[in-house]
């Protein structure tokens, strides 16, 4: 007798519940608005789960969350940005494609408050995407409890929260985690021989990935930094 045939007998059923048979389970998704960094993320973000981008200043965190928002704004979400250090250029993000009258702008005072922010726009419910960027890095994060409670929040309110942050610190609770670095920001010349922004260029690598397939790197090209 299998320890498995003892634990069912034990449970009440003995032979109803058949072990290996469920089928992979299905996860909504949130497009990036990267047609190939959706291909290596098996559709875009995870809904109802935290996906976490880190990378050092200036390799392309904002740019990548607006990038993100203006995709889930063009599909008609409603979403919510907590920004403690008011990092967000509401002109930039515009320029991004982002339509400002679907975007909750929140600016605390503080990270502390901004953890609190996040866990109450997400229990409010309406939002397909919450955008939380943390300035703090991994020798400040946040106890393990306060990620623990965003976490059921994302799930309750089937809304992708997305952190953006210099260091990882999510841990074990962000279903997805990915990098960003080398950066490289492309001119064109424009009239009069002026160097005109032609986009910025950052490596994106899946670093963590509990929905899908870690270990994979592409380099995407957005508006802002």
């Amino acid at each position: 007798m299998s320890a498995a045939r003892t634990l069912l007998d034990r449970l009440g059923r003995p032979g109803g519940v058949r072990l290996g048979t469920g089928g992979p389970e299905r996860i909504a998704r949130l497009s990036t608005g990267f047609p190939a960094l959706d291909i290596v993320l098996d559709g875009g973000l995870p809904r109802d789960r935290v996906t976490e981008v880190a990378g050092r200043r200036s390799t392309g965190r904002t740019g990548l969350a607006c990038a993100i928002a203006a995709s889930a704004t063009r599909a008609g979400e409603t979403i919510g940005w907590i920004d403690p250090a008011d990092s967000l250029d509401p002109f930039d993000a515009e320029s991004a494609g982002v339509d400002l009258t679907r975007v909750l702008w929140i600016r605390p005072r503080s990270n502390a408050d901004a953890l609190r922010a996040a866990e109450i726009v997400l229990r409010a419910g309406g939002f397909g995407l919450v955008v939380l960027d943390l300035e703090t890095r991994a020798s400040a994060r946040p106890e393990a409890n306060v990620w623990s409670r965003l976490t059921r929040a994302a799930e309750q309110a089937r809304s992708a929260l997305l952190v953006i942050t210099p260091e990882r610190q999510a841990g074990t609770h962000a279903a997805l985690g990915l990098e960003l670095d080398q950066r490289r920001v492309r001119w064109r010349t424009g009239s009069g021989r002026l160097a005109l922004l032609d986009g910025i260029e950052t490596r994106v690598t899946v670093v963590r990935s509990r929905v899908g397939r870690a270990g994979q790197a592409l380099v995407v090209r957005q508006a802002c930094a």
